[in-house]
């Protein structure tokens, strides 16, 4: 049986991936065009094969036991048969949750004494270095970095969005997708406080929302997260406007200023 040419089968699916695999296509001295198919593709050809307008020019036989091949009156009908299969094979029940992905980080230096207090380093008054006492171990870095002052600076955030968290079901298996939301118009009305924790915008996720926590979404944890994230801004806020003046600093070191924790400014 001649060969005709190779066609490279392509399925996009929904959340994301492409699925592909290549065949020869031939052609028979009777005029019939066939080509071979991964074995898992088989159900999904004879299932529509059984729906084809005529079922004797689409189908799908045993081949030399472990190759299957597929057969059509054309070339353009056999690969809009196994097309037909292959995208029926990767549809997916689609799953859809609406979830707060959550993250936190305290990148912080400081040595813990035996009592639990926390002190600058382990030569510190009362540190107990050896005795009890060590470095606080951070989310991102271990002792043994903040020991040898390979930290920049101290930083301490929290992060949190609302997602959509699709998983795509098949006979083949489960994928997890996660879409950020962006918009309020994704968030009921009614839902006030979820559409205000869409609406702080210009912050990237810091990491993979499948690698964060996660609760479902609802108003109560919508109104904790957004105050936690708001009240983060009001500490940048005084950071910014106690450090980036001199003479305030000085003042405040004198005892005849404002402190750095104190009560919200008001611009």
């Amino acid at each position: 049986m001649p060969k005709l040419t190779k066609h490279v089968f392509i399925e996009k699916t929904e959340d994301g991936h492409k699925q592909q695999f290549e065949s020869d296509i031939y052609v028979s001295t009777d005029g019939e065009f066939s080509c071979t198919v991964p074995d898992y593709l088989v159900p999904a050809l004879v299932a529509v094969g059984k729906r084809h307008k005529n079922p004797g020019q689409s189908r799908c036989t045993n081949k030399l036991k472990v190759n299957h091949r597929a057969y059509a009156a054309s070339k353009a009908d056999l690969i809009s048969y196994v097309n037909e299969a292959h995208k029926d094979f990767y549809k997916a029940e689609v799953v859809t949750d609406i979830l707060i992905c959550y993250d936190w980080f305290a990148d912080v230096n400081y040595f813990v004494r035996p009592d639990g207090t926390i002190c600058e380093n382990g030569n510190a008054p009362g540190a107990g270095h050896g005795s009890g006492g060590g470095w606080a171990e951070s989310k991102k870095r271990n002792a043994s970095y903040m020991e040898h002052g390979q930290l920049n600076h101290f930083s301490v955030g929290v992060f949190a969005a609302v997602y959509k968290r699709k998983c795509f079901r098949r006979p083949s298996g489960e994928t997890i997708k996660f879409e950020r939301v962006f918009s309020e118009s994704d968030i009921a009305p009614e839902m006030e406080w979820s559409r205000r924790l869409v609406g702080f915008c210009g912050l990237s996720q810091p990491r993979d929302p499948m690698n964060m926590a996660s609760l479902p979404l609802n108003e109560g944890a919508a109104r904790f997260f957004f105050d936690s994230m708001l009240a983060m801004c009001e500490i940048g806020r005084r950071f910014q406007y106690f450090f980036s003046n001199k003479e305030r600093v000085e003042a405040a070191i004198n005892g005849n200023g404002i402190s750095l924790l104190d009560k919200p400014i008001v611009a």
